[in-house]
This record gives C-alpha cells, sequence and structure tokens, in this order.
C-alpha cells in the first residue's frame, strides 16, 4: 500500500528514506543468522512509544551483558516453516517428512535459544517460556524421521511390525525366484537372470519366444518386444501378501504424518508467537554484533522532546571510514531549541545532521549508538534533505522542496524533530533567505526542536539575533583548505567558496575576477565575524590565564598551608623532647636532692650535701639571656618556623629581633627564629593581593572592597604573620554589606586550628563591620 502523499505515514517515509535508515537496515540484515530476524528488522518501526523504545533498549543492553559475561548465542539459518505452521493449522492436513523434519530444525534451535535464556534471570527470561518447544513433539519428530524425511522404525510399534514382516516377505519370495532363475532346464529362457519389480510385484524376464516355457502372468513387455515380465504362478500369492503389507505400512506411515501435523497445527498459534521471538533474539544479537563496529553504546531515553550527545559519529560513515569520522558533540531541547549549521560545502553539515536524526531512529530501533548520552523522546521525526525535483510531477527542487515543507508544517508539533538541510535554495538569494528565516522563526514560535544547515548570511545574523537559537559553524582550515568536520559552537562557518573553487583549479584569471565581484559586493559580514571571532579568542585567552593564576594561587596557598603544618609539627615533636629531657633531668634532681636531705638527717657531712645544692642551682638555672649578634640589612636566610626564605630588613637591637620581608609583609621576628644563609635566594610571587603591614595599622586587616577569593588569600597571610609575630589577636575589618565577607571570615576562623575564638567588635572598635580573631 503506498501513503498518500503529505499524509504522516509519506512524511515518515520520506525523513526516513532521508537520513538513509533504509541503508542501516540492508547492513543490519546482512548480519541475521536467519530469515525470522530478517524479517524482524525489516517489519521494526522507529515511531513507537517512549516505554516500547524503553523496553527494546533494556532488551539489548541484558543481552549485551548476558554475550559479554556468558555463552555465545547460537546463531544459524533456519528454514521458512511460517507457511507449514499455517497448513498444519487447517484440518485434515498432512504435511511430509521432510517438511516435518523442516519444522523440527525450527524447534530444535528454539530449545537452544531456551537453554541459553534460563543461564540467567532479567528481562529476557519471559521469552523462555514461549521459546520452548512442545516437547512431546519435538521426541516424536526426532525418534520417528531422519535426515531426508523418511520415516524410521520407531515412529510407532506398528509400523515396525509391518516393516519387519516386509523384509521377511520380501526375502521368500527372493529365495523362491532365484530359485527358479538356477533351474538347469531353464537357464537359456531368461533375457537377464536378475529379478525385477513390477507394480510393486517381484517379476522374471523370459525372452519372448520362450513365454511357454514359464506357466505364469505377463505384467510387461520390453520397448524391443524382446522380453517379458513375467510373474510365476508359485509366487502370486507372496506377492499378493506383500503388496497387502505395503498396503498396511503406507496406511501406518500416513497415520504417523498426519498425527504428527495434528499436534503440529495444535501448537501452531504458540509456535508463530515463538518464531517472532526467535527473531527479535537473533535480530537483537545481530544489532549488537552491527553497533559494535561504531563503538557503539546503549543510551538512556528522555521523557522530553531534548537530546545531549557527547562523541556523535554518523553510523554509516564510521561503516565506510572507521575511525577517520570526527565526532562532535551536540545537545539540542533544553535551553535552546534551534540550531543553525554553516560553513563550507563537503565540510560535514549535512553529516552531521543526518547523524543527529539517524542516531535516533537507530536508538528507537533498540540499537546501540555511536554517542554516549541521553536521546530525546520526539513523536513524529521530519527531514527535508537534498534535491526535491520530480520531473513527473512537474516539480522543480525548489517547488519540491517546499511542498515537503508545506506538508511538515500542516502536520509538526512540539514534540517534533525536523531536519532541514540548505533550505531556500534553488530560487532568488534573497527570497529563499526570506523564506527560509521565516520557516524557522515560525518553528522557533510553535517550541520545535529543529536544527538547519545554511549558508546564507540572512540565518547567520537571525541565529545570532534570536533567543533559544544556537550558531554553529563547521571548522575549516585556511592553510591547508580542508574542512576539520569539528562543530564549534558561537561561530559562523564561512563558505570557503572562493577557496575551494581556486583550489579545484579553476583559472586564475577567472578567480581574480570572481574575488574582485565579491569584494565589491559582500556586506561586511565575514569581516565582523573575523573581528568577532578574534575577540573570542582573545577572551578565551585570557580566560586560561585567569585560571592559570588562579591555580596557581591555590597551589602556592596548599604548600604554604603544609608549611605551616610542617612547622607545627616540628614544633610539637621539639617541645616533647624539650619536656623529656626536663623530666629526666628534674627527677634526676629531685633523686640527689632527696639522697642530700637523707645524709642530713643521719648527721653527715654537710659540706657534701651543699656541694650537692649547689651543682643541681648551676644545671637548673634560666639560660644566659646574653644578646646575640644581629645579622646587617640585606642578609637572606631561614625564617625557622614555616622554613621560608626571608631578607632582613630592620634591626631592633634592644629588643633582640630583626624585621624580614615575608612574601611581601614586613614581619618583625626574633632573632633567635632566623638563620642566616647567604646562598638562598629570595622567591619572587605573581599577582599579589593588596596587604597593610601591621606597622601601617595595629594587627587590623582591611579586606572592604575584595573579590572573596582575594580577601580568603590576604586573610590567611595575615594570620600567618600574627601567628610568627606570636600575637594573640587580630583584627579584620569587612564592612557590613551584604554580609559575604564577615560570613568568610566566620568560616576561616571555624576552620582554622590556629583561631581560639571569633566575635564581632564592640561597636565602639567598629561593631558588626569588624571581627576580631583570637589566636592560640
Amino acid at each position: 500500500m503506498i501513503a498518500a502523499p503529505g499524509s504522516p505515514e509519506a512524511l515518515r517515509l520520506a525523513a526516513q528514506n532521508a537520513l538513509e535508515l533504509p541503508l542501516l537496515r540492508q547492513h543490519w540484515r546482512e548480519r541475521c543468522a536467519h530469515l525470522y530476524a530478517r524479517r524482524h528488522v525489516s517489519q521494526l518501526e522507529p515511531a513507537v512509544s517512549a516505554q516500547e523504545i524503553r523496553l527494546r533498549l533494556e532488551r539489548a543492553a541484558a543481552l549485551q551483558r548476558r554475550l559479554t559475561d556468558g555463552p555465545a548465542l547460537p546463531a544459524t539459518e533456519l528454514p521458512d516453516i511460517a507457511d507449514l505452521v499455517l497448513l498444519a493449522s487447517r484440518p485434515g492436513a498432512v504435511l511430509s517428512g521432510i517438511e516435518l523434519v523442516r519444522v523440527r530444525r525450527v524447534l530444535e534451535l528454539a530449545a537452544e535459544y531456551v537453554r541459553f535464556l534460563a543461564a540467567s534471570e532479567d528481562i529476557l527470561s519471559s521469552d523462555a517460556e514461549i521459546l520452548a518447544p512442545n516437547a512431546v513433539l519435538l521426541s516424536r519428530l526426532q525418534d520417528g524421521l531422519d535426515l531426508d524425511g523418511v520415516l524410521l522404525d520407531t515412529a510407532s510399534p506398528e509400523l515396525a511390525r509391518l516393516r519387519q514382516q516386509l523384509r521377511m516377505q520380501r526375502a521368500q519370495v527372493h529365495q523362491q525366484l532365484k530359485g527358479l532363475l538356477q533351474e538347469r532346464e531353464r537357464r537359456d529362457i531368461w533375457q537377464d537372470p536378475h529379478i525385477v519389480q513390477r507394480g510393486g510385484r517381484f517379476l522374471l524376464p523370459v525372452k519372448a519366444n520362450f513365454k511357454g516355457r514359464l506357466r505364469g502372468i505377463v505384467h510387461d513387455r520390453s520397448a524391443s518386444g524382446e522380453t517379458l515380465f513375467i510373474e510365476p504362478l508359485s509366487v502370486v500369492e507372496q506377492n499378493n501378501l506383500l503388496v497387502e503389507l505395503e498396503a498396511a505400512q503406507r496406511q501406518e506411515e500416513e497415520r504417523i504424518l498426519r498425527s504428527l501435523t495434528a499436534l503440529l497445527g495444535s501448537e501452531a498459534g504458540r509456535l508463530q508467537l515463538a518464531l517472532q521471538r526467535m527473531g527479535r533474539l537473533e535480530a537483537m544479537r545481530a544489532g549488537l554484533e552491527l553497533a559494535a563496529v561504531w563503538g557503539g553504546t546503549i543510551p538512556l531515553l528522555r521523557d522530553s522532546p531534548s537530546f545531549s550527545l557527547r562523541a556523535l559519529r554518523h553510523p554509516l560513515l564510521v561503516l565506510r571510514h572507521g575511525d577517520a569520522v570526527v565526532a562532535n558533540d551536540l545537545a539540542l531541547g533544553s535551553e535552546a531549541k534551534q540550531l543553525l549549521i554553516t560553513g563550507p560545502n563537503t565540510g560535514g553539515k549535512s553529516a552531521l545532521l543526518k547523524a543527529a536524526g539517524l542516531v535516533h531512529l537507530a536508538g528507537y530501533l533498540g540499537l546501540p549508538i555511536p554517542a554516549e548520552g541521553e536521546l530525546g523522546y520526539f513523536s513524529s521525526l521530519y527531514a527535508v534533505i537534498g534535491d526535491a525535483q520530480d520531473l513527473q510531477a512537474d516539480l522543480s527542487s525548489f517547488s519540491g522542496q517546499m511542498r515537503q515543507v508545506r506538508d511538515i508544517l500542516a502536520q509538526v508539533t512540539s514534540n517534533s524533530l525536523v531536519l532541514l538541510d540548505e533550505l531556500g535554495n534553488g530560487t532568488d538569494p534573497r527570497e529563499g533567505a526570506a523564506l527560509a528565516q521565516a520557516v524557522a522563526a515560525d518553528l522557533r514560535a510553535r517550541g520545535v526542536v529543529t536544527i538547519l544547515t545554511s549558508h546564507m548570511a540572512v540565518l547567520k545574523r537571525y541565529a545570532l539575533r534570536e533567543d533559544g537559537v544556537l550558531l554553529g559553524g563547521m571548522g575549516f582550515d585556511v592553510e591547508r583548505l580542508q574542512p576539520t568536520y569539528h562543530l564549534q559552537l558561537g561561530r559562523a562557518g564561512a563558505s570557503q567558496g572562493l577557496l575551494i573553487a581556486r583550489k579545484i583549479g579553476l583559472p586564475d584569471q577567472l578567480m581574480a575576477l570572481a574575488e574582485a565581484i565579491h569584494a565589491g559586493e559582500q556586506e561586511h559580514w565575514e569581516s565582523w565575524e573575523d573581528r568577532r571571532d578574534a575577540l573570542l579568542r582573545a577572551a578565551e585567552e585570557q580566560a586560561a590565564r585567569s585560571q592559570t593564576a588562579a591555580e596557581e594561587q591555590d597551589r602556592l596557598r596548599a604548600q604554604l598551608q603544609r608549611e605551616v603544618e610542617k612547622a607545627a609539627a616540628l614544633r610539637l615533636r621539639a617541645e616533647e623532647v624539650a619536656r623529656q629531657e626536663w623530666q629526666k633531668l628534674l627527677a634526676e634532681a629531685r633523686s640527689q636532692v632527696r639522697a642530700a636531705i637523707a645524709g642530713l638527717k643521719q648527721g653527715r657531712d654537710t659540706q657534701a650535701a651543699t656541694a650537692t645544692l649547689d651543682r643541681l642551682d648551676q644545671q637548673l638555672a634560666s639560660p644566659s639571656t646574653e644578646a646575640q649578634a644581629l645579622p646587617a640589612p640585606g642578609t637572606r636566610g631561614l625564617f625557622l618556623p614555616l622554613r621560608q626564605v626571608v631578607e632582613v630588613q630592620r634591626l631592633d637591637a634592644t629588643g633582640q629581633r630583626i624585621q624580614v620581608d615575608l612574601r611581601g609583609k614586613q614581619l618583625w621576628i626574633p632573632v633567635s627564629q632566623f638563620q642566616a644563609d647567604a646562598k638562598l635566594s629570595v622567591p619572587r610571587e605573581q599577582g599579589r593581593s593588596q596587604y597593610v603591614a601591621p606597622e601601617e595599622h595595629p594587627w587590623r586587616l582591611d579586606l572592604r572592597g575584595q573579590r572573596r577569593d582575594v580577601a580568603e588569600a590576604a586573610l590567611l597571610r595575615h594570620l600567618d604573620a600574627a601567628v610568627a609575630a606570636g600575637r594573640s589577636q587580630v583584627e579584620v575589618l569587612h564592612g557590613k554589606g551584604n554580609g559575604v565577607l564577615a560570613e568568610l571570615v566566620r568560616e576561616f576562623a571555624e576552620q582554622d586550628p590556629r583561631v581560639r575564638a571569633w566575635r564581632m567588635a564592640r561597636p565602639e572598635q567598629g561593631g558588626g563591620g569588624v571581627s576580631e580573631l583570637e589566636l592560640r
């Protein structure tokens, strides 16, 4: 039945043909092992409910897991028994032995399918019950027929008995006839001393001129008339019995075949369903085999008309060119409803548009697709691709294209996917561009997910101007004059027609004239596009540099944190060692004091006790506070608590301290925390945040107006300096504002182990705009 032009069925078939679904089906059918699978592939339709699509994909995923983890699914050619099953269901039908052998072959494979399905428990397991053949029927077919369809003696006890009698009767007849052939007096009457059979009766060949020498019944004469085939009277009764036995055998064989046919007919409905399931199962296996060629994955299906696909490739192109096919990411329907793809001829625009449509159809059929991600559920898919010229209908390319667009606009809904390739071509460029833009605007207003390809500058401006429309260009290597086949979103692809024509080899004089005409008549669109692309590239480079700087800042902050934690761990270990040494010294001193006291109590020499106490007094005395020599300004060395390279700036001899430059901060530290080393060099930092030194303001950090990440880095450095200087409290000025910086300071105080407590300042000290951090 041919669909009426413009009907939904005709538009559906037109879209499938435009997207080359028939060619994909052909590749699929070629991998099917038997005709039931090929029949299933031919009849399978993508236009089904979302629930049915999910079931198809779930069954494919289950079979893929089984084939990965377990035995292979049997794949072998099978005879077509659909008509035989239908015939067997009719009253009085009798199938021949060879026909029943064909049925048996199908039932045996069905039994193998059942064993495969019973190995695991999943969505495919329910097919095992349907595919399980009638055990009685299969057993009788296996026991009763040989490979050529001949009934075996085991088909029935009666058949075995009759065949035994036939063998015995034939042997008896043969014995009698051989006796006649061997009689001496009759040796000259035989035309050929062999037993022959005519009409089921055993006869002897007698020369015509000796017919009177043998009494019997003439059944036949040779063509030459020289030989008569005579049944001797002595074997007539034996032949009669033989014919009766053969008739009884034929009746028994017919009875057996009729019985087997009737048993098959009783299973006709169930067996027809089993044939469909066998076709579906083998088609799924063949589909997985086909999809393995393009590295297919089983997609998810959304409920909405929107999709998001990564590494999308055209399945037929992958079958033809393998890994050379370029993959692209494509998402549409959620935020943007339309995509306009631009670029040079042979640049991959139409291939990408077809790939988006074909993978949806393939996924709806239950095939793994050459992409990752999620398919959208579209209740209808329309495509206008290629030349729509129809000479028989007196339609030009443009007229045919417009007729298709008219029919689509009459049927399309917000749940449709529409693919339009080079819309508006074939007529005046300005009129064609106006029509194309009007069609695109109408589809956008209806909320229809649409992919268009075009060279027209009007459509490029439309895509940049309208919300919900994406603009993408297929890349082109100008130096090599070759397309890259990569989709670049946000950029329009130039047509590059003049470059391609020059590469093909058109005459230089002609190309110079064409370029001059183009330069004089073209709008400033492409030059504007070049400037915009340059700005985009500059912005991308700036973003990359910012990202690098942010990563470097994070690295330095993490390094500083590790160094602070390392210094804290060293200090704790040093305190523990000192505590243990002090306890040991104190224990020894106490022991000696107790011994001295005991000696005094016993009246011993007091001079020895006094000497012992003086020695202990010297051991436990405070260390000398003799002033250390201060390093000269400009001396480089290590700030020991943080193990950082610093440089001496100023000296305070009275307080035995020095001012050093630590990562841009001027910090006073005790001279004992500095270890001079002229071989060290002070590292230079990039991208410093503004920091108020303690000398300029008494340990108050001003964060107002700074971004959160910059403020956090400044707060960390401020706290490092305060801890190094031995401060017990610092103030942070963040202002009241929207509370972002205040929240930052509070979270920092709660997480940093060096902060003992956090509180807001008193009203006279700034109130809610100032935080006070009490340090450990």
